[in-house]
């Protein structure tokens, strides 16, 4: 027993002092040798993944840390190092040094250790190593097989950890630190027509699971879309949600600030794979003109514009978009018609998507959203308002959030899209939200509609036709005289005397003036309209 521990002192001595006295180079030799020839009586290999191979991070050490901090969780191991960065979603699991786990592949065993010591020196610093050891035998499918799929499930759990962070681009290049895009729109939530969602989604994914394919047909993998539309119709959120749908970085750039076709041709190759870039009112950035518009681009445009036409061109499906893959081009504009066909034919910008005021559909998922109900009673009221108003589901939003009962947020919504109808000049409305005539003694009093013409000052309001678009107006009543008109008021036995008399005439005057009122309500409305027409002429004539 004795001799035993003799022995084992003695290696233990011979190994300390080849440490300390031994050059690296000649214990690293010496090292190497003994391990070939001890690998001559074992059936194991053994693969080493350094973190830096010739000064550069080796991404085989990168997947590998990936890769097994996924499983260690569900292991045991006496030891796991766990951390939480800002720049990834969830918890890090990595393993302590000098620690060893198996993982199974394909019903195999593969025996992973990790390594981990300070190098000697002047200038010291952490060196890493994962080794892998397995059975001979299985080496052809370690290396064919085994690594690849490590690689793979890496970026895959890559993608799925990281944040989505938002890039601007600053004096001619990228600013060093984006800042995390914490944006909550989803496609669940977004407020947009049900099938043109579906079938946004539907492209998306489509493009997202065609990557062999754009290879095999000589394309590459990259796809543009333009979205166009009123103000306000949900552009801006509608890339918030690819951007969370992908986990796809967002590159915003502003092509005013760009100096330089050579500036934007940088930019676009320092934008990282698997990104969306974004160019928001393309039509406002630069003045670029549209050749096929037979209008002539003024010349002090054409000497401000610093990027032109030719190189944003190259700059979407030119030599230099093939640098990289699975990147998306979103272009936002309100006006398509002033961009140049050649920047949005296929190719360029493969689906154009129309972005139009709130329909139903849209209301539909704010109510459940914002009121969590999927329907009301009065939502037939607005189901016939919205046609009639041009409304952004931003606007929609903004009047369901002013009070969580449905009932009184849904009413307010019906009055302010009414009092819009009204603004736009168009008068129809509900009876419902008109105020009624006072009922008499004698009189009935139900709802009708009758159109108003616009009569002039002192003239009869019966039979009189006006030659423009007549407003209608809704008013609560059906008093009949006796073959007057419109108005035919029922003979009744009530009416007798005088004082009977006397009371359906006070009726009809005060009628007459309601009506009046209405008549210079629509005059002063059509004064308006006529000053924001000629307003608009003036700035379409600068224009």
């Amino acid at each position: 027993m004795n001799s035993v521990w003799a022995l084992l002192a003695s290696i233990a001595l011979i190994r300390t002092t080849l440490y300390n006295y031994l050059p690296e180079k000649l214990r690293l030799y010496i090292s190497a040798r003994f391990e070939e020839w001890t690998r001559r009586f074992t059936t194991d290999e053994t693969m080493v993944f350094k973190d830096y191979q010739s000064s550069k991070m080796n991404q085989l050490f990168q997947a590998a840390n990936l890769y097994l901090g996924e499983s260690l969780p569900t292991i045991s191991i006496p030891r796991v190092t766990v951390e939480k960065t800002e720049n990834v979603r969830n918890l890090t699991f990595s393993m302590e040094k000098n620690t060893e786990m198996i993982d199974v592949y394909e019903n195999i065993p593969m025996k992973w250790k990790y390594f981990s010591e300070y190098s000697q020196g002047m200038s010291k610093h952490e060196i890493r190593w994962y080794e892998l050891s397995f059975h001979k035998e299985y080496k052809s499918l370690v290396t064919k097989c085994y690594l690849p799929y490590i690689l793979e499930r890496a970026n895959k759990i890559k993608e799925r950890n990281r944040v989505v962070q938002l890039h601007t681009a600053a004096h001619d290049f990228w600013t060093p630190k984006p800042v995390i895009i914490q944006h909550p729109m989803t496609f669940e939530t977004l407020a947009m027509d049900g099938n043109l969602k579906k079938e946004l989604v539907e492209d998306l994914d489509r493009f997202m699971n065609s990557k062999e394919y754009y290879q095999q047909i000589g394309k590459v993998w990259k796809r543009g879309y333009l979205l166009y539309g009123p103000p306000g119709t949900g552009k801006s959120s509608l890339i918030a949600a690819m951007a969370n749908h992908l986990n796809f970085d967002i590159y915003n750039l502003n092509l005013s600030a760009v100096s330089s076709d050579f500036v934007l041709q940088n930019l676009l190759l320092s934008t990282a794979n698997r990104s969306i870039l974004v160019i928001e009112d393309i039509d406002c950035s630069i003045k670029f003109q549209n050749r096929e518009s037979g209008i002539e681009q003024p010349i002090k445009y054409q000497q401000q514009n610093k990027v032109t036409l030719s190189g944003l061109l190259n700059f979407f499906d030119g030599i230099l978009s093939c640098c990289g893959e699975g990147k998306i081009l979103v272009a936002t504009t309100n006006y398509k018609d002033r961009i140049d066909p050649a920047l949005l034919r296929a190719g360029r910008m493969d689906m154009h998507i129309y972005l139009t005021y709130c329909t139903f559909s849209a209301f539909k998922q704010l109510a459940l959203r914002y009121l969590e109900i999927s329907d009301h009673s009065l939502f037939h009221h607005i189901q016939k308002l919205l046609p009639k108003v041009k409304v952004s589901p931003a606007e929609v939003a903004g009047e369901l959030m002013k009070t969580r009962d449905p009932k009184a947020s849904i009413e307010g919504l019906i009055k302010h899209l009414e009092e819009k109808l009204i603004a736009d000049g168009n008068s129809e409305v509900s009876p419902k939200h008109h105020s009624s005539l006072s009922q008499t003694s004698n009189c009935q009093v139900h709802e009708s509609s009758i159109s108003l013409p616009l009569a002039c000052n002192g003239a009869s309001m019966d039979n009189v036709k006006s030659s423009g678009p007549k407003p209608d107006v809704s008013v609560k009543s059906k008093l009949t005289a006796d073959g007057e008109g419109d108005n035919n008021f029922e003979k009744t036995d009530s009416v007798r005397d005088r004082s009977s008399g006397h009371n359906i005439l006070q009726v009809i005057e005060d009628m007459e003036k309601e009506l009046l009122s209405y008549k210079e309500a629509i005059i002063a409305l059509q004064k308006k309209s006529c000053g924001t027409l000629n307003k608009l002429a003036e700035i379409k004539a600068t224009i």
